[in-house]
């Protein structure tokens, strides 16, 4: 649950394009972020600009004098902005870029996205290294990709990088002018030139840099691991007489002791995971013959071993992100570190550009003043970066949801008056089924430069405030947005909480009503839910106390929260149907995508190859798409010519794959989401490089890359569609 607290200050975007008006920028923007916060500011200003603002530029000149011109320039610049985060149009040339600077900016996309997978690939080889040999079982290889997706870093680093150096510096010209009149006639092998071309210009600024390198930390196993073998040997001999003769040797054991490297902790950039370990204690009977003899062998294994059936908690470092962007990264020819007064703009931009971009908790003023006053940067962070949270990187769960916590909703939803689904997808959106570990861990969540812990916490993430109660204002230091300074533990008391008139609940009835016991807060917040509004069958009543849990009663109609109270209920409406599908599925563990014609099949295609295979909508609207089988969303929108994209990530009996489905409509998954065989994920659409609504369907073993890294042909992999 989050507080509606708003710290935003304006920052200097305007300083390299306005340098004279700044200050009337700055006030300007700050009308901009503060009503693009309040909703979709920039559609709505693109959308009115495009119509009405040219005819009415002199006029507005006219009357209300120059401050109007630059606020408008203002609203150009950050409208040019998020119009190239739409499409990766790195130079912001908009509409005015010809195919090849188009080719040009995807190739430079798909270089960063190509670098930014080596810090994942090193983590997997490593991981995958320390359990390669007998005794050791290998690691599932499925556990390593999901990892390395999780701790890859944004791609937005490098964007807002490079977006720095383009705008900030009047001098500076974009660099991929020298190519503008390179022929895009092919495409795909202008884009491989490209790709050689800026791979080797950036090199230096992936290679020398530490921001896109694992760093791993080693541990020891708790346990003396061993291989224990117990070998009885049972011979018989008959002579020729017809005498059986039987000796027995043993039992004869040795005991051999083993290790291996183990690695307790893994960082990339400004995010970091304890590797789960597990003992694994086993024993097992074999027998093997030689001649007359038999041997009955037993083997006894106390073992040290990754826990590859438990999703690793992921960690926000905020104080690594602020000095990734403005201090550690290496400055050249075609990257410019961030300022420091455009701190706060750079993390916004990082937001629209990527879902999976952190949400840093940041006193941005002071911040800057701390800058300003000592000229760097590092004696700052640790007292003004106060904390922040993960963005929409998901998790791992054996299902949509984790069913070990199904009784605790149910029983929650039940005492309350709610649908436990509904409760069981909040808490999939404030903590990933517990699996960040401030649901559970007090000192794993945001403390400020005084050690106090400020911020929602536990496993459905409510302000302490709310918790004990907002009259604890009369007794304890509270701040106006609900953290309390000093030691929190008060507001653990049932008493405490039903003197100052708290929502924290003791659902388990052991004495302690806590936010970190996943009963007390499950319980907690089903009520809290249902005392703002929670109607069982009313939509409408249930997404306005969705968006009151996120918002308060102060920013529940903000755009934030609204969309949070349309993912969970959404996601929540999901548990309830189960694993329903919209079309019939084929048998087995994969079924067909869609239903329809297939209308271009995979291969040679109009003197080109086509990496996949096309299903027609034949005339036909909301045309479902549904996972082939099982499986893990590993990336959601646009991407190129395919237009909108969902990619499902997939392992069946340890044969891994991923799934792309393009041209879509819409889609209703997002990154980190389980899903299963025949859930829908999107509805057919025509965006992209499309001549009329399909779905582009392709096959990648053991992943997507690129179109034609990895490809297979996807009839190899699903049954032919029913034709509707």
């Amino acid at each position: 649950m989050s507080n509606s607290d708003n710290n935003n200050k304006s920052t200097d975007i305007g300083k390299g394009a306005i340098t004279k008006p700044i200050n009337a920028g700055k006030k300007g923007l700050d009308l901009i972020r503060g009503a693009r916060k309040l909703g979709k500011f920039a559609k709505l200003l693109k959308s009115i600009i495009s119509k009405v603002l040219m005819s009415c530029i002199k006029w507005l000149l006219g009357i209300l004098g120059p401050y109007v011109l630059v606020v408008i320039i203002l609203i150009i610049l950050l409208l040019l902005v998020l119009q190239s985060v739409a499409s990766f149009d790195l130079f912001q040339k908009a509409s005015t870029r010809s195919e090849t600077e188009v080719v040009f900016d995807d190739a430079v996309k798909q270089v960063f996205e190509l670098r930014l997978e080596e810090g994942p690939a090193e983590i997997r080889d490593r991981l995958r290294s320390t359990q390669s040999e007998y005794p050791y079982p290998p690691v599932s290889e499925f556990w390593l990709l999901q990892i390395g997706d999780m701790l890859k870093q944004s791609i937005a680093i490098p964007t807002i990088h490079h977006y720095f150096k383009n705008i900030e510096n009047e001098s500076y010209k974009a660099w991929h002018e020298q190519y503008k009149n390179e022929t895009a006639d092919n495409a795909d092998l202008l884009l491989a030139k490209f790709i050689k071309i800026i791979d080797k210009e950036l090199a230096y600024y992936f290679d020398e840099s530490t921001n896109y390198k694992p760093i791993f930390v080693e541990g020891s196993s708790p346990i003396d691991e061993f291989v224990k073998i117990t070998t009885t040997t049972t011979c018989t001999h008959t002579d020729e007489d017809g005498n059986t003769t039987t000796t027995v040797s043993g039992p004869n054991t040795t005991t051999k002791n083993v290790s291996h490297e183990v690695i307790d902790e893994v960082q990339l950039g400004y995010l970091k995971t304890k590797i789960p370990y597990k003992e694994l204690h086993t024993i097992t009977d074999s027998t093997s013959s030689s001649g007359d003899c038999v041997s009955d062998i037993t083997t006894e294994l106390k073992l040290w071993v990754i826990d590859d059936g438990t999703p690793p908690p992921i960690e926000l470092i905020p104080e690594e992100l602020v000095r990734i962007l403005t201090t550690t990264a290496n400055e050249g020819d075609y990257t410019k570190l961030v300022q420091v007064q455009d701190l706060e703009y750079s993390i916004d931009l990082g937001q629209e550009i990527d879902e999976r971009f952190p949400k840093p908790d940041i006193d941005y003023e002071g911040l800057k003043k701390c800058y300003f006053k000592n000229k760097a940067i590092d004696p700052c962070i640790d007292e003004f970066v106060l904390g922040g949270t993960l963005g929409e990187l998901g998790g791992m769960s054996s299902g949509w949801y984790p069913t070990d916590f199904e009784e605790i909703y149910k029983a929650a939803a039940n005492s309350c008056g709610i649908d436990w689904y509904i409760l069981a997808a909040v808490h999939g959106q404030e903590t990933s089924f517990s699996s960040n570990p401030v649901a559970y861990d007090p000192t794993k969540g945001s403390y400020n430069s005084k050690g106090e812990l400020v911020g929602a916490v536990g496993h459905f993430q409510f302000m302490p405030a709310t918790w004990v109660g907002w009259a604890a204002a009369n007794d304890y230091p509270m701040s106006k947005v609900g953290n309390i300074y000093g030691d929190i533990t008060f507001i653990t008391v049932p008493a405490n909480i039903k003197k100052y008139g708290g929502r924290g609940m003791d659902g388990n009835n052991d004495g302690v009503a806590s936010p970190w016991d996943i009963t007390d807060a499950a319980f907690a917040a089903a009520c809290y839910l249902k005392s703002i509004g929670y109607q069982k069958g009313n939509e409408t009543a249930i997404k306005n106390a969705l968006a009151r849990y996120n918002g308060g009663n102060a920013a529940w109609n903000s755009t934030g929260a609204q969309k949070y109270a349309n993912e969970v209920y959404s996601n929540g409406k999901q548990f309830e149907l189960g694993i329903s599908s919209p079309i019939d599925v084929a048998p087995g563990d994969i079924t067909y995508p869609t239903t329809g014609r297939i209308t271009s099949p995979y291969g040679s295609r109009w003197g080109a190859f086509h990496y996949g295979v096309d299903i027609g909508a034949g005339g036909r609207t909301n045309v479902p798409i549904v996972s082939v089988a099982d499986g893990v969303v590993s990336y959601v929108g646009p991407l190129s010519t395919y237009g909108n994209i969902v990619r499902v990530k997939h392992d069946l009996n340890g044969n891994i794959f991923e799934t792309l489905y393009a041209h879509l409509a819409t889609y209703q998954v997002k990154v980190g989401q389980t899903v299963k065989k025949g859930q829908q994920i999107a509805i057919m659409g025509n965006t992209g490089n499309s001549t009329g609504p399909h779905l582009h369907f392709e096959v990648h073993s053991p992943k997507f890359v690129r179109q034609a890294t990895y490809p297979q042909n996807p009839m190899k992999y699903i049954p032919t569609p029913p034709l509707k």
